[in-house]
């Protein structure tokens, strides 16, 4: 069976968007409403920037995923690619909520004055009701994404399956029609308008967005991924893509200016009007960085497969080393934009320098950071000397 070519923009807009959510959260001591820990202002630029890419950061980030699964699942291979989910993303969530969340936890008491004393003494509450959190704080997309491939696994597996190849087949002509493409945020759309935010379904704190609605971004990527002539047509819209964008941005940014949005009234019209936008605007924004990353990003070079290995683990520890900086720097009496500047490249420094110096390097942690260990090469015996010439 002939290997498939390696798409290098799948890998090229997985690291993009991983560093986005890096830089959005790096943001978040200076936005409403309050993070883990928080500055005593908050910065209008920051909330703004946050606004947006909280837009399109996850719903991107679970469409590559979707991307992933439609090349990762092979026919009758089912059992093997749940064994990979359960290495790749299971074990590093339990390690997380073990041993990165209670820390994350610990620094969020001592900021807000919940808690006085050494991280060993406020353990034992670490895993109790009012500290645990069982989605490992900032790990919700390793569960999500774990329990959405058990949960889709049947219609993967009958999608990549002959009659399943021949419902793709028929879609994806459909969806390669000039505009159709925008047919997708129907559904998204209804859910948006239907999920009351206040509830269980409708509860946007996992990046900005319902779990309940990742889902619909999950199996968009697979889809469009299922289909050349769906991505040549993403490609060739690109521009109106993001006109539409631009002009979106600008509708929403004028609602947000006028309205306000954490008092909407659920079910009513302009309730409606902005959620149909919100799902409208992410799919858009979507589509652009989808439109423009397969025309210019499907290159390699000696950066990119570094960075791919290492996107998951820097994905996982990102958040606990910001929060530890933090914690340092937000009581400082220096302006906002110092404060950023100070934690975001060191945040950068120390994540990649602790992947490269001892995740990378240590064989039994790579495990715990979804790797696969590094099989040990015995050494080819002496060659006997060569002649002289």
């Amino acid at each position: 069976m002939e290997k498939a070519e390696r798409r290098y923009d799948i890998d090229w807009l997985r690291v993009l968007a991983v560093l986005a959510v890096f830089f959005f959260h790096s943001s978040r001591f200076f936005t409403n409403p309050p993070w883990h820990i928080r500055n005593a202002e908050f910065s209008e630029v920051a909330e703004i920037l946050a606004m947006f890419v909280s837009q399109w950061g996850m719903p991107l980030i679970f469409v590559i995923s979707g991307a992933s699964i439609f090349f990762a699942l092979h026919p009758g291979k089912a059992r093997d690619f749940l064994t990979s989910k359960v290495l790749r993303l299971l074990v590093p969530l339990l390690f997380g909520i073990v041993i990165l969340a209670p820390l994350q936890r610990y620094m969020e008491r001592l900021a807000y004055q919940q808690f006085e004393g050494s991280f060993w003494q406020f353990l034992p509450r670490a895993f109790d009701r009012y500290n645990f959190d069982i989605w490992g704080i900032h790990l919700y997309y390793l569960a999500a994404l774990f329990i959405y491939s058990i949960v889709f696994l049947p219609l993967f597996v009958y999608l990549k399956g002959n009659r399943g190849q021949q419902t793709l087949t028929r879609m994806g002509g459909f969806l390669a029609r000039p505009g159709m493409i925008f047919i997708l945020v129907i559904p998204l759309a209804l859910a948006l308008i239907t999920f009351d935010p206040e509830g269980f379904l409708g509860d946007r704190s996992h990046g900005g967005w319902s779990l309940w609605i990742y889902p619909f971004f999950l199996i968009y990527g697979f889809l469009v991924f299922s289909d050349l002539r769906i991505q040549q047509t993403i490609i060739r819209q690109r521009w109106f893509t993001l006109a539409l964008g631009l002009v979106l941005t600008t509708i929403l940014a004028v609602m947000a200016a006028s309205t306000d949005v954490g008092n909407l009234g659920y079910g009513t019209p302009r309730f409606i009007l902005l959620m149909a936008l919100d799902g409208l605007f992410a799919w858009t924004m979507i589509l652009v960085i989808l439109g423009f990353g397969m025309r210019h990003l499907n290159f390699t070079n000696r950066f990119l497969p570094y960075a791919n290995e290492a996107v998951l683990p820097f994905y996982i520890l990102h958040q606990p080393v910001i929060l530890a900086i933090g914690f340092f720097i937000i009581p400082l009496a220096l302006p906002i934009p110092v404060k950023y500047l100070i934690i975001a490249p060191t945040a950068l420094i120390v994540t990649v320098g602790i992947y490269e110096l001892i995740i990378r390097r240590v064989n039994f942690l790579r495990p715990l950071f979804g790797l696969k260990p590094v099989k040990k090469v015995a050494p080819d015996k002496a060659l006997p000397p060569q002649p002289a010439d």
